[in-house]
Formats: structure tokens, sequence, C-alpha cells
């Protein structure tokens, strides 16, 4: 949990980064400037409702300002600079690899993965939280999908969404085809 300091600090940062005045955000929100500066210096809490008023003065979604990462609004991830570590889920497998997509995404818990299986390969997801959701969509490739003991075919333009406490999942591909699939993960609480 973010504290109030915490809270305070970013709106002042987005106020200052928009060049806004406290009286300005005084007109959009309907809160006092004192009351907004009050927040600001972490003096006190917003409640829900002001923090949605707030946001809404400074263009924000209100998760921006509680969320416990702190990620850019917007970020480009090239290939050659994706994240290494990938918390909330591994892969178990020969052929087989697990690469991060985002350090996350703003406002939430999701995280998208990359999962590039070569022919004939064999990837048993592992690790992943004890509840939460996790989807996957297959890109590329003739692959196959083990969720618990059915086996179901899995191609291009399919999707699977899951239960994370239910789900035991093994991707196979073809033996003739790379598979390229994405799984977005929302581990239901943060894991960071």
């Amino acid at each position: 949990m973010v504290s109030k300091e915490l809270v305070g600090t970013r709106i002042r940062q987005a106020r200052l980064g928009q060049r806004k005045t406290l009286k300005d955000v005084e007109g959009a929100s309907g809160f006092s400037s004192t009351h907004i500066s009050e927040i600001e210096r972490g003096r006190t809490s917003p409640t829900i409702g002001a923090l949605i008023r707030i946001a809404d003065a400074l263009d924000k979604d209100p998760g921006f300002f509680i969320e416990e990462r702190e990620l850019d609004e917007v970020c480009i991830t090239s290939p050659e600079n994706r994240p290494t570590l990938t918390p909330g889920l591994a892969i178990e497998g020969l052929g087989a690899r697990l690469d991060g997509l985002t350090r996350g995404i703003l406002g939430g818990r999701l995280l998208a993965f990359e999962i590039v299986l070569e022919p004939g390969a064999e990837a048993v997801v592992r690790h992943l939280p004890e509840s939460g959701d996790i989807c996957l969509v297959c890109l590329e490739g003739d692959c196959s999908l083990l969720v618990g003991e059915d086996a179901v075919p899995f191609g291009p333009g399919c999707s699977l969404h899951v239960c994370v406490e239910e789900a035991s999942l093994t991707l196979r591909a073809a033996p003739e085809t790379t598979g390229r699939v994405i799984a977005f993960l929302d581990p239901k609480e943060t894991i960071f």
C-alpha cells in the first residue's frame, strides 16, 4: 500500500508537470487549493471521491496515484530492452522461452509475457500466483494446450482464460512449427 506522502507527491508532480496551479486544480476539482495543498504535502489522505475528482482535474486515472509500482504513462519496450525478470510466471521445458513484454501496465497489476516454442517443444507454466487470472492468446504456430488432463488445439487466434488456482497449463508446439503465445497475468494481488 502506498503512503499518503507518496500519493501527495505524485499529485504534485502531475500538477507541476502540466504547469497547473493549485487554483487550476481547485477550479476543475471543486476542492479548495488549501485542501489540495494538504494532500500534496502528505498531511492528509484524499478520500476515494476526492482522489477521483483530483485525478479527473489532472486528466489522470486515479490508479496512477496509488499504484505501488511507479510506471511511466507511456513506455515503449523494444525487444532488446524487455525485462529479464518475469515475476509471477515461469515456464519449464526444452525449446521454450519466456520473455517479459512490459514492466507492468499502469493502473493495475496486469503483466504481459511472450512464450516462444521451438518446433516440437513443450512448456509447463509454473510459478503462478496462488490466485488470479491468466489469458493466453496464440499468435503463431500449430500448438496444443493441456489444461489439467484435457488437450485442446490451440492455433493462431485462439485464446484461453482461466483462473490460476484451477489451472495446470502445458503448451506444446507441433513438430514442424514455431509457436508464439502471448500471456496476460492478473495475479489479483501485487507480487512485486
